[in-house]
């Protein structure tokens, strides 16, 4: 089992790094920023996760997949990594730090698909943005549990990816045709 949510991680590791390279190789050659990622901090990873969306509604469901989709590796790859921590960290706070961080993925995994069911009937309360911002909340709740202990590196470069991606929801969300 170990060794296959190590394979996991891997995968999605490579999958957004080569989607980071990608979309900033694209981005340079051709100069082009998705008008659904005008507000967002990294237009080019923006402009590639949303480059077969010909509508806002298409650009959010995508983006939102993706995040999704990250969101629910989320725990397994924790699981693996808490596994190689130092022997010499406390159980106790091992195990503080993987309910946590567990937690906080549940929670806003179950906000991100509360954004999806809104967002397919309309939104009409227009609370899609806040839940993403709850969400984002709820994800820098798992890095707070790392205070005694410094991050393990192949997690934060996974948590940096659900950041991005949460990041990059949020911004498409705010070009919403009905709120621009």
């Amino acid at each position: 089992m170990a060794c296959r949510n190590g394979v996991a991680f891997s995968l999605v590791s490579l999958a957004l790094t080569s989607l980071l390279f990608a979309s900033q190789a694209n981005a340079q050659a051709a100069g082009y920023v998705s008008p659904y990622c005008v507000k967002a901090l990294d237009k080019p990873f923006c402009s590639e996760v949303v480059k077969v969306a010909d509508t806002w509604q298409e650009a959010i469901t995508e983006v939102l997949s993706e995040t999704i989709m990250q969101s629910t590796l989320a725990e397994p790859i924790m699981a693996s990594l808490l596994k190689t921590l130092p022997s010499t960290t406390d159980a106790k706070l091992k195990d503080d730090i993987g309910s946590g961080c567990r937690k906080s993925y549940n929670d806003a995994l179950q906000t991100l698909k509360e954004v999806e069911e809104l967002l397919k009937t309309g939104d009409k309360t227009k609370s899609a943005n806040t839940k993403l911002s709850a969400a984002m909340s709820r994800l820098d709740d798992c890095e707070d549990e790392f205070k005694k202990i410094p991050m393990p590196t192949e997690f934060a470069t996974f948590y940096q990816g659900s950041k991005k991606l949460l990041s990059t929801c949020l911004a498409v969300e705010r070009t919403r045709p009905d709120l621009v």
